[in-house]
């Protein structure tokens, strides 16, 4: 596989050729360009995301993530009542807030609350605004949270939260209290687990398991960019394809060993995909493909794919995406489904970042790139955890063969092999 790192860049064996640094000044103006298109593209994804009244300040990147994982929540509970449905969509999307809210606490000191007494008995004292949101978020909190992400390892912060605040998760918010003993309980248990969530984020543990978290997620994020990138500099067009692979009867949460076989044959499922895809007749025009594996508390294991083809030979981006679903059938002997993004590409409207991909537009370029990326952000909120050295994400290699066929491009591509896993 070709590295696209900037740490693997090889120059050119004439050290200042003139035409190698124009192409790199153009890479770098077009870098530019393409970044203030994803910034935007950011904003208007996380704007999407219907604001929660007790939610903390959130950066544009942090809104967009979330909303990549509140679409996956909607489709993998789609097969629920509304009441149902709501209520789970309600309580993932409170994952955010804790974390912000994680994040704050660990920053402050003392008590934030005491009890004091009045004529109508004793009421608790608030010492910040950030103590009032406390107690609103911990009363809006879903106990079971976790259920709804099986198999996954939830944000730092977020995990953190729920240990340190157990017994007043879903608990109702509570000011006043007839007898002491019983306000006295509940202010220890608030200032005990706001000093946990101090000890615990501020412990030398926890900030190695967030780096290493951060770290995870951004090298999977920049292999994947600069995969695109490098298919980008060897073809004008790509035709991107985006697939949901997943199974008709999946998602038995509650049978013994079920997430657990499940994702084992899907996996299987999966290699023969790939295999069986350089197989197909359209495989002269198959350039690449992008996976990355979920697992959905109704859904069970599922995929979310990105395929590529030389849009210079193809067009018919739904039919290819057919296809290839159709393939997905036939390997998973009928027990696979899958969506076809490109037929549905009207849902996208101004965010559509696949189909025909010109070199020249980088807007387009750009909204791929972002589509792309969020595949494997979402870790930054819940992570997909397997048994074994089982990868939940995947990216196809950029030969030799391939740079060389753009003598126009600059030679930025060449060198040893890596990919982000």
């Amino acid at each position: 596989m070709i590295s696209t790192t900037p740490g693997a860049i090889r120059s050119t064996e004439e050290e200042g050729n003139p035409s190698e640094q124009i192409g790199l000044e153009h890479e770098g103006i077009e870098r530019a360009q393409m970044a203030d298109f994803e910034n935007q593209i950011e904003r208007e994804m996380g704007a999407t995301l219907r604001p929660l009244w007790l939610d903390l300040p959130h950066t544009p990147e942090e809104m967009a993530v979330m909303s990549e994982v509140m679409a996956d929540v909607s489709k993998s509970t789609a097969r629920l009542d509304r009441p149902t449905r709501q209520h789970l969509w309600d309580a993932a999307r409170q994952l955010g807030t804790m974390q912000k809210m994680t994040q704050m606490l660990s920053r402050t000191e003392g008590d934030l609350f005491r009890l004091y007494p009045d004529e109508w008995g004793f009421y608790v004292q608030t010492y910040r605004p950030l103590a009032s949101r406390l107690q609103l978020l911990l009363s809006k909190t879903e106990p079971r949270v976790r259920q709804i992400f099986p198999l996954c390892e939830l944000e730092p912060h977020v995990e953190v939260f729920l240990d340190s605040f157990k017994p007043l998760l879903g608990v109702e918010m509570e000011s006043r209290f007839a007898t002491h003993a019983h306000g006295e309980d509940y202010v220890r248990k608030l200032n005990q687990g706001v000093q946990r969530v101090r000890e615990q984020v501020r412990s030398e543990a926890f900030g190695r398991k967030l780096e290493s978290r951060i770290r995870g997620v951004d090298k999977n994020a920049k292999s994947l960019r600069d995969y695109i990138d490098a298919l980008h500099a060897a073809y004008g067009k790509l035709l991107a394809v985006r697939i949901d692979l997943s199974y008709k009867n999946a998602g038995q949460i509650n049978r013994p060993g079920g997430p657990r076989e499940e994702t084992a044959q899907a996996i299987k499922d999966r290699d023969q995909f790939f295999r069986e895809l350089k197989k197909q007749p359209f495989a002269e025009h198959y350039l690449g493909y992008v996976w990355k594996m979920e697992y959905g508390l109704f859904r069970g294991p599922h995929f979310h794919v990105l395929l590529f083809f030389d849009g210079a030979k193809v067009r018919q981006d739904g039919l290819f995406a057919k296809l290839a679903g159709n393939l997905w059938v036939k390997i998973t002997q009928g027990r696979g489904d899958y969506y076809n993004c490109n037929a549905h590409k009207e849902r996208y409207g101004n965010a559509l970042g696949i189909g025909m991909v010109n070199r020249s537009d980088l807007e387009k370029r750009a909204l791929l790139q972002v589509a792309a990326s969020y595949l494997v952000k979402v870790d930054y909120v819940r992570r997909l955890t397997l048994e074994g050295a089982y990868r939940t994400f995947g990216r196809g290699e950029v030969s030799e063969a391939i740079i060389r066929r753009q003598p126009d491009v600059p030679d930025l591509f060449k060198s040893s092999t890596s990919q982000g896993g």
